[in-house]
């Protein structure tokens, strides 16, 4: 009968302790994939921004269910969403923060690597800090860490939430092009990021 007590005392606790700590790490993370329908953002033979962005968006939304994690798409099929949308849709959710997911171009084919962008008059050093470790997280497989940077984007300006802009390669170098269309690559990319999500202590 002891025992009988002990098991169902053990079971209870156990149940209470799983459930809190769920309760404990449950975030609301925002996810923007850029562009989207006729606006199909930087372009090569191997890849649209688009519809690669929004590939990105969804395996990172898909994974982040087995971590408790709630991740919220601006879009998510491939067509238009207009600032004012995506940011009336963040700022009614007010996520712990926003990603907004981007493929970089240049008429210099030689400029390459990853890059993250926070709002140009932040102040705030944890904003920062998550800026350079998201910096830090998508440059692998010879994707160059080209660093945290500072820009007015609206999505950065007008975000009522710490946002962050992800420019993840160059669509016009060929180097970046060969890592981002590789399958394993993207699987990575969305497991780093939620893996850091996870982790991360809300602002």
């Amino acid at each position: 009968m002891k025992r009988i007590i002990y098991l169902l005392g053990f079971m209870t606790t156990s149940f209470l302790t799983t459930n809190l700590n769920a309760q404990t790490a449950s975030k609301t993370i925002v996810i923007d994939a850029g562009h989207g329908g006729s606006d199909v953002g930087s372009k090569n033979n191997a890849i649209v921004e688009s519809q690669f962005t929004l590939e990105i968006a969804k395996k990172i939304q898909q994974l982040a269910k087995e971590k408790n994690i709630e991740v919220i798409l601006t879009r998510d099929e491939d067509k238009i969403v207009d600032f004012e949308n995506r940011l009336s849709k963040i700022n009614s959710i007010k996520p712990d923060l926003v990603i907004s997911l981007h493929v970089n171009n240049s008429q210099n084919r030689t400029t390459n690597g990853s890059e993250v962008f926070i709002y140009k008059n932040n102040t705030d050093e944890k904003t920062a800090q998550i800026g350079s470790d998201l910096a830090e997280l998508i440059s692998f497989n010879s994707i160059e860490n080209r660093g945290l940077k500072k820009q007015n984007f609206r999505i950065l300006r007008d975000s009522q939430v710490p946002a962050f802009l992800l420019e993840l390669g160059f669509a016009s170098n060929d180097k970046d092009i060969e890592v981002l269309k590789a399958a394993d690559y993207q699987k990575q990319l969305a497991e780093k990021i939620v893996n850091y999500l996870e982790n991360y202590k809300t602002i």
